[in-house]
Order: structure tokens, then C-alpha cells, then sequence
């Protein structure tokens, strides 16, 4: 009886959750799309960050945030975290060194609300089913980043682990490194398994974390093979999360 009526406690807690995540998801999309029409994207980031940690905190969500010593808030970057959660986007916007700009699939911007803002705000669709397009859209990346002193968020997984263990990382993020020609920035998210698995309606508030490690330059893996830069890269998010993301697999 007890298991139940914690059950049920959670089927709550969660709804009230989603309901906050998805209005505030609206208020932010909307309010900004007006904004864009008159402010450009790298002036209202700011704006955005403080909105989400505002939801954040109404949602009883404990955001912390590391940085490296000396850390170079001018600096564009490619900033790579693991892929965990659908809050890990929310979740490294709110936290966020500098204006960073994304790439999304075309589909994504076909979406009410949401595309028309993605697109407003400097976000690129790709085309990954199209090699000559996807270095195209790198291309612009890297155009963008200079133009702007722009960052560049990219998951490198590609899609959300299931069982919150990080998964090999694709090539190609590292190949449009190779063209973008900026610093690697990894990222290790603690928590946000246990806030909310893919797949899943239950949400745990609690405590998450977001460090960002040291910068990678450009000078030490221009020249290396892309699944190598992506060895290198994973290892990094592993040792900056303090959850356990080392598949079972690999620990023999």
C-alpha cells in the first residue's frame, strides 16, 4: 500500500513537472520569436539562460555548474556533453559561457513554434542522409562561429542513451570539427538519468550537474584521425560526470 501511494505521489510530482517544463517551454519560444523580429539571437541569450534557470529552480531542480580555471569566456567552442535526458538541452542552455548557436535536423524545423524559433536564433538543419549538404552546413557552422564569435552545441552520441551509459560517439561531429577549426569543449552531465530516462514519464528532482572540462585546441587533433578525436573526447566527458556512464562491457 505504501509502494502505491509513492507511485502515485510521483505519477503527480511529474505531471505538475511536464505541465511547468511545457508551459514555460512555450512562454520562452514565443516571447523570443517576437524578440528576434527586433534583437538579434547573440542579444537575447542571456535573457534565455536566466529564463531557464528560473524554470529550473520552480521546477526544484538544482543546477551546478563547473568551470575550468582561467577559463576564456570569449572563445567560440564546440562544446560536446553526453546525451542523456530530454532535459540535457534545457539543462546546458541554462548554463551556457557565451551565445551558442546548434545544428538540428531539417525535420526539426518543420515543427510549430519551435522551428520557426530554432531557426530564428542561428540554428542550422542538416541533412544527414546527404554528405555534400551536411559539409555544407559545417561549412556555415564555422562561417557563423567566426562572424559572431559563436559557440556550437553538439551531442555527439547523436541520440539519447537508454540506460544513461554513454555510447560510442559518431565520426562525422569530428569531422566538422576538423572544418570549423575551433577548441573542443567537453561536457559531463551528473543526474540527469536519474532526473528523467528517455523514455520515461516519471520525473526525480534533484541535483544535476554540468562540468566543463579543459579545452581541447584545434592544434591537437587537427591532424588526427576522427574516431580517434572521438576516443579522446569520450574519455574526457567520462572523467567530468560523477555518475557511473562506463558501459559494464568495457570495465573488463
Amino acid at each position: 500500500m505504501i509502494n502505491f501511494f509513492k507511485l502515485i505521489g510521483k505519477f503527480f510530482v511529474s505531471l505538475y513537472m511536464w505541465y511547468i517544463m511545457f508551459t514555460m517551454a512555450f512562454i520562452i519560444l514565443v516571447s523570443h520569436i517576437i524578440a528576434l523580429f527586433f534583437i538579434k539571437p547573440e542579444k537575447i541569450c542571456s535573457n534565455v539562460k536566466k529564463m531557464l534557470q528560473f524554470m529550473f529552480k520552480i521546477l526544484f531542480i538544482k543546477v551546478e555548474v563547473e568551470m575550468p580555471e582561467d577559463f576564456n569566456y570569449e572563445q567560440s567552442y564546440i562544446i560536446m556533453p553526453n546525451h542523456i535526458s530530454f532535459f540535457d538541452i534545457p539543462v546546458v542552455c541554462s548554463t551556457l559561457p557565451n551565445y551558442t548557436f546548434g545544428i538540428e535536423a531539417e525535420s526539426h524545423f518543420s515543427w510549430p513554434i519551435y522551428g520557426y524559433f530554432i531557426r530564428k536564433y542561428g540554428t542550422l538543419p542538416i541533412n544527414r542522409k546527404n554528405i555534400l549538404s551536411s559539409f555544407r552546413t559545417f561549412e556555415k557552422a564555422a562561417q557563423n562561429m567566426k562572424e559572431k564569435n559563436a559557440s556550437l552545441l553538439v551531442f555527439p552520441e547523436g541520440h539519447r542513451s537508454e540506460n544513461g551509459k554513454i555510447q560510442q560517439l559518431k565520426k562525422i561531429p569530428f569531422k566538422m570539427a576538423q572544418i570549423v577549426k575551433a577548441p573542443i569543449l567537453p561536457v559531463g552531465l551528473t543526474g540527469l538519468y536519474d532526473l528523467s530516462p528517455k523514455g520515461g514519464f516519471i520525473v526525480t528532482p534533484n541535483r544535476v550537474k554540468v562540468k566543463y572540462g579543459r579545452p581541447i585546441p584545434v592544434q591537437e587533433y587537427e591532424n588526427l584521425k576522427p574516431e580517434d578525436i572521438a576516443k579522446i573526447v569520450r574519455q574526457r566527458i567520462i572523467e567530468l560526470t560523477e555518475d557511473d556512464i562506463v558501459p559494464d562491457e568495457e570495465k573488463n
